[in-house]
């Protein structure tokens, strides 16, 4: 009967996120993609439902207002969804195949049902409490308050609608996302839909372990990141300007990104300043970009406020950010340890080994690739603002790095890919 249960949620998540906005993406964007509606549904659904639950109503109301929605949205683009958006999965294999994929996944995490340390400890008494129909309100009680609750919703929210009250069911969304999010790489090739099935299943065989969906938040930080990376290369890799479409998609990816973990506030500032830094568009709209990334933290800051959150960081290990401290952490010793640490979690990161490889094949070949400037910039900004994460923090620092900078590098890794990607394209590959 579980079986029967994961179908259900399998097709649950087809339909529910094929249905577009009553304005078709189409009209914001003319290259969009299957792939691209699904992952944008995705993202939009959940801030809708993220924003619903700042109203401070139980998951119940908030399950019947976002049936009303997609009910609307279904009504205003019936004949475009049965056209369009479903032949698409029956006609591509391509498409077919990612979403086969996705559906082994789904048994996996079924017959897998450990949770890690992490989202039992945090995460988990925060899904809980949206189960059972408590509201935000109540947080402020639950371990750790100052943590965001995104991913925790969106697990409560499909494990509520599950045919069995079987936890593992609300995680299978983390997997539909972690499939998409891989897909929306892999559509920036520029070949046939063969060669595009072979680099998915390469992707997913690189990076998909059980431990990332075992309720840890890192894994939506790098669908999240997936997602961003393939509208960067879209936009800024080939030097166009900035659609409405891609616009309000990368705000809503940062909205998402702040309200997932407490470093997700840092890489929406650092896609915000790579945007400001990269993007060919003229001041005022990459500046505007960035004031309402700082109008979301600011809701976010709100919403902390009115519900009693503790909007600190992590006073565990930040509790003496004083610059005596800070001076007296920067020590010689720490920083070879950090950097011993980082050397051997990118050795043991497989898209960072894969992007290193076709990087300096690039090199050697002098295909000097234009316009990577933004890639550079994101890590330079990511693993710097880790470094001092690591620097500041006042618990055992071995410890630290064991247990945290395989998962940092992990969520910030598909940016990588775009070195294949550029590489495979530049190449003209007739595959």
């Amino acid at each position: 009967m579980e079986i029967v249960n994961i179908f259900y949620l399998f097709l649950v998540f087809i339909i529910f996120f094929s249905i577009n906005l009553p304005i078709s993406i189409s009209k914001l964007d003319n290259n969009f993609t299957y792939i691209d509606q699904l992952s944008f549904n995705i993202i939009i659904q959940s801030n809708i439902i993220l924003f619903m639950s700042f109203l401070n109503v139980p998951l119940k109301i908030i399950l019947i207002v976002y049936f009303a929605y997609l009910l609307v949205c279904f009504f205003f683009q019936f004949k475009d969804f049965t056209k369009i958006k479903l032949s698409a999965i029956k006609e591509n294999y391509y498409y077919s195949f990612i979403l086969v994929i996705c559906l082994f996944i789904f048994l996996d995490i079924s017959y897998s049902l450990t949770l890690d340390w992490d989202a039992q400890k945090f995460w988990f008494p925060k899904v809980l409490n949206f189960y059972n129909n408590e509201t935000i309100d109540s947080l402020s009680s639950a371990p750790e308050p100052q943590y965001p609750f995104f991913g925790s919703l969106l697990w409560a929210l499909f494990w509520k609608i599950s045919f069995f009250s079987q936890e593992y069911t609300g995680r299978l969304i983390y997997a539909f996302l972690y499939c998409v999010s891989l897909a929306s790489l892999t559509e920036t090739l520029k070949l046939s839909n063969n060669f595009k099935i072979i680099f998915f299943t390469i992707l997913i065989l690189l990076s998909y372990k059980y431990i990332y969906f075992s309720g840890s938040q890192d894994l939506l930080i790098f669908c999240l990141i997936s997602i961003t990376a393939k509208i960067f290369y879209e936009v800024i890799g080939n030097n166009k300007k900035i659609s409405i479409y891609q616009f309000i998609f990368l705000l809503m990816i940062c909205n998402s990104l702040i309200w997932t973990k407490q470093e997700g506030v840092v890489y929406a500032f650092i896609i915000s300043f790579t945007l400001l830094f990269s993007l060919k568009t003229d001041l005022l709209k990459r500046i505007t970009f960035i004031g309402f990334i700082i109008l979301l933290f600011g809701i976010r800051i709100l919403i902390y406020k009115i519900y009693n959150f503790d909007i600190s960081i992590n006073n565990c290990c930040w509790n003496d950010l004083s610059f005596t401290s800070l001076i007296q952490r920067f020590s010689f010793e720490r920083i070879i340890t950090i950097i011993t640490f980082f050397i051997f979690g990118f050795l043991k990161n497989s898209f960072f080994l894969l992007g290193l490889f076709f990087l300096i094949t690039s090199l050697l070949t002098k295909k000097i690739f234009k316009h990577d400037i933004y890639i550079y910039f994101f890590y330079i900004m990511s693993y710097g603002f880790i470094f001092f994460a690591y620097i500041g923090s006042n618990i055992e620092l071995v410890w630290m790095l064991k247990t945290g900078l395989d998962r940092l590098i992990f969520s910030a890794s598909p940016l990588y890919i775009l070195f294949v990607v550029k590489y495979i394209n530049a190449h003209d590959l007739n595959i």
